[in-house]
């Protein structure tokens, strides 16, 4: 199957980044809901457990009692197939995350919010850069041409999450412009996550990284702009 690429304008022609592979197409039905959700299940638990290597039509086929041809029906690659489930672990990141940050207990801090949600994103950046890193890699690449509007954007984790950080620890803040602090925090998360990925990966499994990286975006959220332009 061709692989898919995305053009960015460089300075000197084209750059051209794969776009990381898709399902074939989306099931309608119940049936076909139930047998790719099945595939996906399967998959995952090959991938957590027994790793990217083990990942196979066959493998797949006899861990989720589905036919290899209807594994290509929906998934023409195994790529295809780690997409989805990579797309359903950020789906359920995305739906959790604001819910747990509403959870904090009431003696929790602005610090404490930030470093849950820094935490659980870099928590999953590295378990699939340990599943699969080449397609992480490729991954990051691409989202970066979604930040920059190169292509069709998508709705990424921190931009649900940061409002609701930032309502639940509204009297801790001291800035005045919530909307572009709020901006900051989210395009800090992006850019930082992604370069770790591209850069250093090895980054993501130090201790005190996530703790490092809340500190800087605490210190965004706190700091009061209008004294320092008045001093």
């Amino acid at each position: 199957m061709a692989k898919q690429t995305a053009k960015r304008p460089a300075r000197h022609g084209i750059v051209q980044i794969e776009v990381p592979a898709k399902p074939r197409k989306r099931p309608s039905q119940e049936r076909s809901v139930m047998l790719v959700d099945s595939l996906k299940k399967a998959g995952r638990e090959i991938l957590e457990k027994e790793g990217r290597n083990a990942l196979s039509a066959a493998r797949l086929s006899e861990r989720a009692g589905v036919a290899t041809s209807s594994i290509y029906e929906y998934f023409p690659t195994m790529e295809s197939l780690i997409a989805a489930v990579f797309e359903d672990c950020r789906d359920e990141l995305r739906r959790k995350l604001p819910g747990k940050v509403q959870a904090l207990p009431a003696t929790a801090t602005l610090l404490d919010g930030i470093l849950l949600i820094v935490e659980s994103g870099l928590g999953l950046l590295r378990e699939w850069s340990l599943i699969d890193p080449e397609f992480n890699i490729r991954s990051a690449y691409y989202e970066e041409l979604v930040r920059l509007s190169l292509v069709k954007p998508e709705h990424f984790c921190a931009s649900f999450v940061i409002p609701t950080l930032m309502a639940r620890f509204s009297e801790e803040m001291r800035i005045h412009d919530r909307e572009r602090a709020g901006f900051f925090v989210c395009q800090t998360l992006l850019a930082v996550s992604r370069s770790m990925i591209l850069e250093k990966p090895e980054y993501l499994g130090k201790p005190d990284t996530p703790f490092l990286l809340a500190r800087m975006l605490h210190a965004l959220l706190t700091t009061d702009a209008e004294s320092f332009e008045s001093a």
